[in-house]
């Protein structure tokens, strides 16, 4: 009896420009399926993938990309190497592994926007989510995100809201603004 190769994604954040290594705990198919299903993407803009299934790790990666732009890596990293992360402070990631080499067979997924939004199996193929708009309709002037994306939005605005609310002052009950200040 053979087990099933786990799949491993390397997936881009670009707001934060984060990257984390996601292992969804499905087989191809089902992540497909789940990722096809995807209504919209705005549920995941302040916290990244963290609510994903499986698991989901954030890590440190220097994109090629980025490696060719400045010449080297700014850690000494070799391509498709990467180390597990926590952010501490402002953004301040903290290395919590040393380096690891991705496997060659991995997954790819960038999750921004409606319109940028994408998953890849090894084969390059490109795989959007069901609230996915073409990039031309969604930057025109005519675009109305659907209700169920709006609502996405405002929920995730709310909660990052409600976060920066907390870090600033410990207090997330309403009555806060009624306290006369000390």
């Amino acid at each position: 009896m053979s087990m099933a190769q786990e799949i491993v994604v390397l997936l881009e954040e670009e707001y934060g420009y984060r990257h984390w290594v996601w292992i969804p705990e499905m087989s191809a198919e089902e992540l497909k399926e789940w990722w096809e299903a995807m209504p919209t993407v705005a549920s995941y803009f302040y916290d990244g993938p963290t609510a994903f299934p499986g698991k989901i790790h954030q890590v440190y990666y220097e994109p090629s990309w980025r490696k060719d732009l400045h010449g080297a890596d700014s850690v000494g990293l070799q391509e498709d190497e990467f180390f597990f992360v926590k952010e501490e402070g402002c953004r301040e990631l903290v290395p919590l592994s040393g380096s690891m080499t991705l496997p060659k067979d991995r997954w790819t997924a960038h999750l921004h926007m409606e319109c940028d939004t994408y998953l890849s199996p090894p084969d390059g193929e490109v795989i959007r989510h069901a609230g996915y708009i073409p990039e031309d309709e969604y930057y025109s002037e005519d675009y109305q995100a659907s209700q169920e994306t709006e609502d996405a939005w405002g929920e995730a605005l709310m909660g990052q809201l409600q976060k920066i609310i907390e870090e600033a002052d410990g207090d997330s009950s309403d009555d806060r603004i009624l306290e006369e200040p000390t």
